[in-house]
């Protein structure tokens, strides 16, 4: 059950979204989560610091994550990437509010705190796959040594775009397939988007299918 921070949080979230962060107040927040004002001021003193506690709190619950995949010793290197990839397409279906935010965040904030908690764990992220594919080159899992940095753009940034994508495609996808059902189309869009940046990752550190 979320804390009533949490909730907070998560009611921003949906507003900054939809509205923008200069399009919502500290009193649109606190409506639409049925708290005071006061309540806000308390927990985080004010809408700027509100938005800093969002990202970090979003990215550290996905970085923490992506930690305990990379510690699990019952996966290959290859498994961790896949679920790697299923876990980020999974948090990109549930918390599209928040990564739509992180995109015009990226634009248009001058928050240099934000910046920093992107850039930091981005290197964090890129350090972890870095690992993994060092340790499948060791093992001769893998058979090719990928930039680091580019592979993380590529997994991150494909799926991300197939979110922001998605109601595009959509809308080709049914001019252009007989059958289309719009009931399964997003489950099924998202599990494609998967499996293409999968295949991408066994390309990029090549791959050996034991």
């Amino acid at each position: 059950m979320a804390t009533k921070e949490e909730h907070i949080m998560m009611v921003a979230e949906k507003l900054f979204a939809s509205y923008g962060y200069n399009g919502t107040s500290v009193r649109d927040i606190a409506a639409k989560a049925k708290v005071n004002v006061s309540m806000i001021s308390y927990y985080f003193g004010s809408k700027e610091n509100l938005l800093e506690e969002l990202f970090k709190w979003r990215m550290e619950e996905g970085l923490n994550f992506t930690k305990i995949i990379y510690e699990n010793s019952d996966l290959s290197e290859i498994e961790k990437f896949d679920t790697f990839i299923d876990v980020y397409v999974g948090r990109i279906q549930k918390l599209r509010d928040f990564f739509l935010l992180v995109h015009t965040q990226q634009i248009i904030s001058q928050n240099k705190n934000i910046h920093n908690f992107l850039k930091d764990f981005k290197v964090s992220y890129i350090e972890i796959n870095q690992n993994v594919v060092e340790s499948g080159l060791a093992s001769g899992l893998f058979t090719k040594r990928p930039s680091y940095h580019l592979m993380q753009c590529t997994i991150t940034g494909t799926i991300f775009n197939a979110l922001k994508g998605m109601n595009i495609y959509k809308e080709y996808l049914k001019q252009n397939k007989p059958y289309f059902d719009e009931k399964l189309y997003e489950s099924q869009y998202f599990e494609e988007a998967a499996t293409h940046v999968k295949t991408i990752v066994r390309a990029l550190v090549g791959y050996n299918e034991q």
